[in-house]
């Protein structure tokens, strides 16, 4: 779940969209595009038509360096009923060539999934030291 920091869900179909206001209420916000700088907390309906490595390389670089992108498409014995040409295994390498890893699978609505994706430990900035108290 998305904490106090603004999530922002995008993505065209009712099914979707539906799933967004069961599932988050009012704790992510739907939007047509994305509001400009980097995100805490992202959930994209991977489109039918395009470049998956574009997809994921345009996401990547709205995510704070902590922060989570959940993508969402049909699940395999959906995907030629909703036109969705692309399998699981397909959405996951996009999203490994573009430099996240994926660490979490979780059932959207009946007919989607989706799969969580972040930035490697490795290549977050290191926090600053927090001063002792003594």
């Amino acid at each position: 779940m998305p904490g106090e920091r603004p999530a922002y869900a995008k993505g065209d179909s009712p099914e979707f969209r539906r799933a967004i206001r069961q599932s988050f209420g009012p704790l992510v916000e739907w939007v047509s595009a994305w509001p400009a700088g980097a995100h805490a907390w992202l959930m994209a309906e991977v489109p039918s038509e395009g470049s998956l490595s574009r997809f994921f390389r345009d996401l990547e670089a709205r995510l704070e360096p902590s922060g989570s992108l959940w993508v969402v498409f049909p699940k395999k014995a959906f995907g030629e009923e909703l036109g969705f040409p692309f399998a699981w295994s397909d959405v996951q390498k996009a999203g490994l060539s573009a430099g996240l890893v994926d660490n979490k699978i979780a059932a959207f609505s009946t007919r989607l999934t989706s799969i969580r994706f972040v930035i490697p430990l490795a290549r977050r900035k290191p926090r600053e030291p927090v001063p002792r108290v003594e």
